[in-house]
């Protein structure tokens, strides 16, 4: 069936993603483990586990095991990133896919990123990534967002999907730089989050997002990506937002883990919080210096238990510096 959609991931962002395409294309399934979960969007066209008041558009079709990956024009991929591996052994391997489209900010269980684990053992015409600022709230009850979209050949195929919606694409030159950007400013907003906690007051927050977006600067660049790309939506425009509220997993979990008695992060990993898992494996992937970047490190240091203040002192009194 020509443009039959498959999204892959039933949660907040896969949900709101399948809904948001179901308005305007005619085929569009989401793929869930949980039949409970699917049971209810094919019976009620309701997701309450994350959207208790909305209604879900009545062709958005639920699935759950093995399904034909040639029955679909566009497959999204929305689950967590650490969980990528095992989902393509298990339902993706060996399948002609046409076009496969990464959502997923963050890195595989081995530190590398999701599109060099997908070339690795995947067939597909056009690989795709989509990323950019975007709480799955908001998109789903209709606010205007606007999106990256960066691809091996040519985005405007995806971009196309999204017409007459409230999301707005741009497109984008670089799809690994586009990537590299979704996985690294969820680790930054782990830091907003303890600023946060900390009460240092939103003079330090600003400076810390500007000093991030240095950084990140610095991490393209040394990792032979494209650095003008901090400058776009899926750069500057994802930090700002992550970096300012407790609708991210990332910043709220920077946030609660300052005020918690519990500092174990494990414990506290309920949820999937992408930010943390990447810090611990950036290093494989992106060859960085971890000592070349301060503020990274010091997020680091606290996440491992080194005493917040401790850290904070250690960034502010460093030597002045020229911008």
């Amino acid at each position: 069936m020509k443009n039959k959609i498959l999204v892959i991931g039933a949660g907040s962002w896969g949900t709101a993603i399948a809904d948001i395409l179901a308005k305007k294309n005619k085929s569009v399934d989401i793929w869930t483990r949980n039949i409970k979960i699917s049971d209810e969007i094919n019976n009620k066209n309701t997701n309450k586990k994350y959207f208790k008041k909305i209604k879900l558009q009545k062709n958005l079709n639920s699935i759950s095991g093995a399904f034909d990956t040639s029955q679909y024009s566009y497959i999204f991929y929305v689950l967590p990133a650490g969980q990528f591996e095992h989902f393509i052994k298990n339902y993706l391997i060996n399948q002609k896919i046409n076009n496969f489209t990464i959502c997923s900010k963050g890195l595989s269980t081995n530190g590398q990123l999701i599109s060099v684990v997908a070339k690795a053992y995947l067939k597909f015409k056009n690989l795709y990534i989509l990323s950019g600022p975007s709480f799955a709230e908001e998109v789903i009850k209709g606010l205007p967002t606007a999106l990256s979209v960066s691809s091996n050949s040519s985005p405007l195929p995806l971009g196309k999907l999204f017409k007459g919606t409230n999301i707005r694409i741009y497109y984008s030159k670089n799809y690994k730089t586009l990537e590299v950007l979704g996985v690294i400013k969820n680790i930054y907003a782990i830091g907003a989050g303890i600023i946060d906690a900390l009460s240092l007051g939103e003079n330090a927050r600003a400076a810390y997002i500007a000093r991030c977006i240095a950084e990140i600067q610095f991490i393209l660049k040394n990792s032979k990506f494209d650095n003008k790309q901090i400058l776009t939506l899926g750069g500057i425009g994802d930090l700002i937002l992550t970096c300012s509220s407790k609708k991210s997993r990332n910043y709220s979990f920077g946030y609660n883990f300052i005020n918690s008695k519990n500092k174990n992060t494990n414990s506290q990993n309920k949820k999937t919080i992408e930010g943390l898992n990447s810090i611990f494996l950036i290093n494989k992937n992106l060859e960085l210096n971890i000592n070349n970047l301060p503020i990274l490190k010091s997020i680091s240091n606290i996440v491992n238990g080194k005493p917040s203040n401790l850290e904070i002192n250690k960034l502010f009194s460093r030597k002045f510096k020229y911008e």
